[in-house]
């Protein structure tokens, strides 16, 4: 009975990295996404709507791309031999990895809309935040790498760098918050651009999430 036990603990075990490798799939792509954003908020302030247009357009594959890894992992992980709380772990991860995606296709679908010259102070201000998300996944991203390898240690402090950034995207908030008062926009331009920043907001929480249980899932691993 004991060494029934020790099997199925060690195929758990086995199915988890393999999961986890797909997780690590599903952050690039959702990486993917946010750097792709961040290039068409870069586009759009220098002018290049053409090139806006093609970033926009790949924010949009890659978070479909993003979706059906999403899929694949809740199958495998609702036909598996993982126990129940590492699977809840899991889905949950899944989620909030695809939650990433869906913030950076956000910002990506309005900034569609939005055609006015804005400022200088104001277009750095929104590629610096831009850049601020993208740092936060690339830190995800390595974070998720060391929970593949076990290094705890390492992914422990990439957790910390994240929620470092995602402090500084809510002072950076408030600062384009006072910016947009400013602007010389009409209403309805305002109104949209302040929901671009409030989504591009939403999307530095989005990434923090994950990373907090990717720390609980180190934590656990120890």
């Amino acid at each position: 009975m004991e060494k029934t036990r020790n099997i199925l603990f060690w195929l758990g075990q086995k199915e988890e990295r393999e999961i986890l490798n797909d997780e690590m799939k599903h952050v690039e792509i959702s990486l993917k996404c946010v750097e792709e954003m961040k290039n068409a908020i870069e586009s759009f302030i220098k002018g290049k709507n053409e090139e806006k247009d093609l970033h926009i357009s790949n924010v949009k594959n890659y978070e479909h791309n993003g979706d059906e890894i999403r899929k694949k992992i809740t199958v495998e992980l609702s036909k598996g031999l993982l126990f129940p709380l590492d699977r809840e772990d899991l889905i949950i991860l899944n989620e909030e990895l695809n939650d990433i995606a869906d913030g950076a296709k956000g910002v990506a679908r309005l900034l569609k809309f939005f055609d006015e010259k804005l400022s200088d102070e104001m277009g750095n201000s929104l590629l610096s935040f831009s850049i601020i998300a993208l740092k936060a996944a690339e830190k995800l991203k390595n974070a998720i790498g060391s929970l593949i390898k076990n290094d705890i240690q390492k992914l422990l402090e990439e957790c910390t760098h994240i929620e470092i950034l995602e402090e500084g995207g809510d002072d950076r908030r408030r600062e384009l918050i006072k910016v947009l008062i400013k602007e010389n926009l009409f209403a309805p331009k305002t109104l949209l651009l302040y929901e671009i920043i409030d989504t591009l907001v939403n999307l530095a929480d989005s990434i923090k999430k994950p990373g907090d249980l990717v720390r609980i899932l180190g934590i656990k691993a120890k």
